[in-house]
């Protein structure tokens, strides 16, 4: 009988484990994070906001409070962008175990200041080709847009359409500055830029080699 109990007792303990193991691991937000793209020409330079030369943003430091008011997405770095009236390294606040959570910035910069919750948007619409932006909750978005769905695969960020469809489709475009790079999601368009490339998100900085 002592051999049993002890036999007992032990498949309880396993079988414990077992559904213990099962239980999807949560993952708490994370703030503070930078993401960079690569491919092709990127070569891990990080993701800003920039305002696309809004003619209101023409001072050096601006309070971000327009309730319709986006910017949109680039690669690069920002010294060089000579477009744009306001410009701004970001770092994101991410749920990666929730899509159903947006994902929000914040600038990194003195002169800029986010005075409302801007979230990252993408136009997941079949056969677009769409920048990537920022949006304010109160902002009118482009049609097709949202702001949810977004995870890691693997190391990479994807946007999941579904329970088991995690899609890749950022790319980036040339603009007239050297080095830059506008952000899109490409959903499978077939009227690409000539010179767009595919690009990987992630939050791995790039290694410096000295």
């Amino acid at each position: 009988m002592l051999f049993n109990s002890i036999t007992a007792a032990s498949l309880l303990a396993l079988c414990t484990l077992s559904n213990a193991s099962a239980l999807k691991y949560k993952r708490a937000t994370e703030s503070d994070v930078t993401l960079y793209a690569y491919g092709s020409e990127a070569n891990g330079a990080p993701i800003f906001y920039a305002d696309g030369n809004s003619p209101k943003l023409s001072l050096l430091s601006w309070n971000i409070a327009d309730s319709d008011y986006k910017g949109l997405a680039y690669v690069g770095e920002t010294s060089t962008l000579a477009s744009a009236s306001v410009a701004t390294n970001v770092t994101f606040t991410v749920d990666p175990d929730d899509t159903t959570v947006p994902w929000t910035i914040t600038a990194k910069s003195s002169t800029v200041v986010l005075n409302a919750t801007y979230s990252m948007y993408i136009v997941p619409t079949s056969g677009s080709f769409t920048q990537v932006g920022f949006a304010s909750s109160n902002s009118t978005l482009p049609t097709g847009a949202v702001t949810t769905g977004f995870s890691f695969f693997g190391t990479n960020v994807a946007y999941a359409a579904s329970s088991v469809d995690y899609e890749l489709q950022f790319w980036a475009n040339a603009t007239t500055t050297d080095g830059i790079y506008a952000l899109y999601w490409n959903a499978a368009s077939t009227d690409v830029p000539s010179g767009a490339f595919s690009v990987t998100v992630k939050t791995t900085a790039p290694t410096v080699t000295t």
